[in-house]
C-alpha cells in the first residue's frame, strides 16, 4: 500500500508539472507577448474600450491584467511541494534545504531590484529594497517552505486565513483611498525612515503597497500550496480535480460575498480581491488539469509550455528590463516590411511580433545551452570526473 501511494505521488508530479507549466507559461505570455500585441494592434487600428481596460490597471476594480500578478504568486505555491518535497525526510529538511531555499529567496530579491528597485545604479538615494512582483513571490516562497515543515495540517490550512484575516483587519483600520490607505501610509514611513528624501520611491511613491501586504502574499502562495498538495494526493484524478473546483468556486465566492464591505481593489490586495483573484487561479489550475492531464490534450502546447519552463527568463527578456533591447533588434529585422506593407502604418503590430518570435527563440536557445549542462553534468558523474 505504501508503496503504491509513492508510486501514484510520484506518477502525479510528473504529470502535476506540465499542467503547472502551461499555467504559467500562458500566464507569462498574456504579459510580455499579448499584452504588447493588444497595445500595438491598438496603437494602429483603435480597439473597443471594452477590450482595452482588460489590459489596464485601475484602483477599484478587477480586470484581465490584474490577474497577471496574483497568479505568479500562486503558481510560485503550487510548484513548492514538487520542488522543495524531495529535501525533506520525516517531516525534517535535509541538508541543504536552507541553503536552497534562502538562495532562491536572494536571487528573486535581487532581480526585483534591477529589474524595478533601480540597483544597477549603485546609489541608495535612487534604489528601493521593495517594489516588485518577484520580491513578493520571494516572500510567499520563503514563508510557505516555513509551511511544510509544520507537522500539524490543521495550522498548515489555519495559517494562510490567519495571514489574511490579520491583514484584512490591519486595513479595516484606515479607510480604502489610494493614498489614504494603512498599507500605503506604513510602506512610506518605512521608506521614509530608511531612504534619503530626495529618492524618487519617497518623492513620488506608487500606490502599489508591499511590507504589509507581503501578509496577505504569503497567504496567496500558501493557496497556491494547497492546489498542489490536492493533486499530489492518491486519490482518483477525477476526484482531484473536482476537489480543485470546489476549492476554487468557495474562494471565488468568498471574495464575492465580502465585497459590499471591503472594496475589490488589486494594489493594496484587499481581501476580496484577494479571494477572487486565488478563486479564478484554482479554477484555471484545475481546468488545464482537465484538460492536459486527465484527457491528456496537449497537442500545439509546446511554445507555451517553454515560457512556462522559463517563466523567470521570459520575465527578464520580455519585460521592462531587457524588453529595450529586443524592441530595437526587432526594428533592425523588420525595417523592410514597410517596402513589402507599402506602407509604416502596421509596423507597430509588425515589430510586437517580432519580439514575440526573438523571445521564442532566445528561450528556445536557452532550453537547448540548458539541457546540454544537464547532460555533461551527468556524464560527469559517471566517470567520476
Amino acid at each position: 500500500g505504501v508503496r503504491l501511494e509513492r508510486n501514484v505521488r510520484k506518477q502525479t508530479m510528473k504529470e502535476r508539472l506540465y499542467s503547472l507549466d502551461l499555467l504559467r507559461g500562458l500566464d507569462m505570455m498574456l504579459l510580455v507577448v499579448v499584452g504588447p500585441l493588444v497595445r500595438a494592434a491598438n496603437s494602429v487600428w483603435t480597439l473597443p474600450d471594452s477590450v482595452m481596460v482588460q489590459f489596464s490597471h485601475g484602483w477599484e476594480c478587477f480586470t484581465l491584467w490584474d490577474i497577471i500578478m496574483p497568479l505568479f504568486i500562486f503558481m510560485c505555491g503550487a510548484a513548492v511541494p514538487f520542488a522543495l518535497h524531495k529535501r525533506i525526510e520525516k517531516g525534517r529538511p535535509k541538508p541543504g534545504f536552507w541553503r536552497h531555499v534562502l538562495g532562491r529567496v536572494a536571487l528573486l530579491w535581487i532581480l526585483g531590484m534591477i529589474v524595478q528597485g533601480r540597483l544597477l545604479t549603485f546609489d541608495w538615494g535612487l534604489m528601493s529594497p521593495y517594489s516588485n512582483t518577484l520580491q513578493s513571490i520571494a516572500v510567499g516562497y520563503l514563508a510557505t517552505a516555513c509551511l511544510m515543515l509544520m507537522p500539524s495540517k490543521a495550522f498548515r490550512i489555519a495559517a494562510p486565513i490567519a495571514l489574511a484575516l490579520t491583514y484584512t483587519v490591519f486595513l479595516a483600520c484606515g479607510d480604502y483611498t489610494e493614498f489614504g490607505n494603512l498599507a500605503f501610509k506604513s510602506d512610506f514611513a518605512i521608506l521614509s525612515a530608511i531612504l534619503p528624501s530626495g529618492n524618487p520611491f519617497v518623492a513620488k511613491p506608487s500606490h502599489y503597497t508591499w511590507f504589509s501586504t507581503s501578509l496577505m502574499f504569503a497567504a496567496m502562495t500558501m493557496v497556491g500550496y494547497h492546489a498542489a498538495e490536492i493533486i499530489r494526493g492518491a486519490e482518483a484524478m477525477k476526484t482531484k480535480a473536482i476537489k480543485l473546483f470546489v476549492f476554487g468556486g468557495v474562494m471565488e465566492i468568498a471574495g464575492w460575498a465580502v465585497s459590499p464591505w471591503i472594496p475589490v481593489i488589486k494594489p493594496i490586495y484587499t481581501l476580496s480581491f484577494s479571494a477572487q483573484a486565488m478563486g479564478w487561479c484554482v479554477i484555471s489550475l484545475a481546468v488545464l488539469y482537465v484538460i492536459a492531464d486527465i484527457l491528456k490534450f496537449r497537442r500545439g502546447m509546446e511554445v507555451v509550455v517553454l515560457f512556462g519552463q522559463f517563466a523567470l527568463a521570459a520575465y527578464m527578456c520580455g519585460g521592462s528590463f531587457f524588453r529595450p533591447v529586443l524592441d530595437a533588434l526587432a526594428g533592425i529585422l523588420t525595417q523592410g516590411f514597410p517596402h513589402l506593407l507599402g506602407s509604416n502604418t502596421a509596423m507597430p503590430v509588425v515589430k510586437a511580433v517580432a519580439v514575440a518570435v526573438e523571445l521564442t527563440v532566445l528561450l528556445a536557445l536557452y532550453r537547448k545551452l540548458k539541457s546540454a549542462g544537464s547532460r555533461r553534468c551527468a556524464i560527469c558523474e559517471k566517470v567520476h570526473l
